[in-house]
């Protein structure tokens, strides 16, 4: 394996841009960033500073925990100053003075598509130069020069993992920073990127005189942002080394490298994102990817065995959707999740056949507070689902909260 040569800087300004200039990394995470776009959903051509909007911001705020204030004013409003993290993926149109949610940002804020779905669309489908939030594209243009970042990075971990090893097979930010995004500048083949990587962990390149292309903090955190949208959707783990952001290892977690080699084949044939949700759809990685982020989610958590056994007793063994009685395929559901503060309590959850508790954690069931059932375009195709019962009763120790929660969170 012969070094990898310092790649040229295609031009000046060249950058990995996430949204905004300013990152504001909590916007990103997915209650807050779902939430927000529901409130715009259900507030279309509204004003971005009207009083329903901004009341709407302000709950969100408050339900989520945000550290991050969503409301402002109705001039300095969350649009006008952070709206392009939703723009920059497709789910908000071009309007003036008004909100306008696309046929894609629909299908995400009304349930129809789920939370990894949209993730795997972006995935495959998130260009740079991002022409939904850059209107001059030159630079890029003149060199032609187009990435497709979170894309590169799948396909970059896979290739470590095929060819150095699955303990090899992680990068650091700093490593996105300082290698991948320079590679990616020059055009380089895949093989670089990782052959680069596990070169400079070996000490074998110097990539101290290498181009940088991010020269402040806020270009550094733009660039994480890549690294942190895989992760917010189960493509990959993120582990702290206790030595800084920059020094986080992220590693492919719900997906394979096959399930990335797939992905990276699909073509694409449609443009319109609503329409390529549906041909992914047909590929099965969402689907696959939901499977085991559930799975792994329920194996990390450390009282499962305890939440299990207090909510078959409190269910009296019986799944709350099918009536299934079998213990063996039951299983304890957290309504509110655990990673958000969801507790191990009877009011936080719900006794689940273990098929009908996949459907409801990879949101393809959603159960609302009322009793009423409903089910994802997928689901309600597949294996008799259509043919579960459209309302069922709540207990009452049951957080209607929670389940009110979920609906517009998760």
């Amino acid at each position: 394996m012969s070094l990898v040569k310092p790649p040229v800087k295609p031009f000046p300004n060249y950058k990995w841009r996430w949204a905004v200039l300013t990152p504001t990394e909590s916007l990103n995470e997915p209650p807050v960033f779902l939430g927000v776009l529901r409130v715009f959903n259900k507030y279309q051509n509204y004003a971005p500073g009207s009083k329903e909007i901004l009341d709407g911001l302000d709950i969100v705020q408050q339900e989520t925990n945000s550290n991050v204030d969503l409301v402002r004013t109705k001039e300095r409003n969350l649009i006008r100053n952070s709206g392009q993290y939703w723009k920059a993926l497709g789910l908000l149109g071009e309007a003036h003075g008004k909100v306008i949610v696309s046929p894609f940002g629909q299908l995400l804020a009304e349930g129809k598509i789920t939370q990894v779905e949209f993730a795997t669309t972006v995935v495959k489908t998130l260009e740079l130069p991002n022409r939904n939030i850059i209107d001059d594209t030159s630079e890029w243009d003149a060199v032609g020069l187009k990435i497709k970042p979170l894309e590169l990075i799948l396909d970059t971990l896979a290739l470590i993992a095929d060819t150095f090893g699955s303990y090899e097979a992680y990068i650091t930010p700093f490593e996105l920073l300082r290698i991948v995004i320079p590679l990616a500048g020059a055009k380089a083949p895949l093989e670089n990127f990782a052959e680069a990587i596990i070169q400079h962990r070996q000490g074998k390149i110097d990539i101290s005189k290498w181009p940088d292309c991010a020269t402040s903090a806020n270009d550094k955190r733009m660039a994480r942002e890549f690294l942190i949208f895989l992760s917010n959707y189960g493509f990959c783990k993120r582990e702290s080394t206790g030595t800084g952001n920059e020094n986080e290892r992220y590693q492919l977690a719900s997906i394979s490298k096959e399930e990335v080699v797939e992905l990276h084949k699909l073509k694409v044939v449609q443009e319109e994102l609503d329409k390529v949700v549906k041909q992914i759809r047909f590929t099965q990685i969402p689907a696959n990817v939901e499977r085991k982020r559930v799975t792994r989610e329920v194996l990390e958590r450390p009282y499962q065995n305890i939440f299990r056994r207090n909510i078959l007793n409190a269910f009296s063994s019986t799944c709350i959707v099918t009536g299934a009685t079998i213990e063996n395929v039951l299983e304890a559901a957290h309504i509110k999740p655990v990673e958000y503060k969801g507790e191990d309590s009877h009011s936080n959850g719900l006794c689940l056949r273990s098929d009908i508790h996949q459907l409801f954690d990879s949101n393809n069931l959603r159960i609302l507070s009322s009793g009423e059932l409903i089910l994802s375009e997928t689901a309600s195709t597949k294996n008799n689902y259509g043919t579960l019962p459209k309302l069922i009763e709540i207990p009452g120790f049951v957080s209607k909260e929670y389940l009110d929660w979920r609906l517009k969170y998760y």
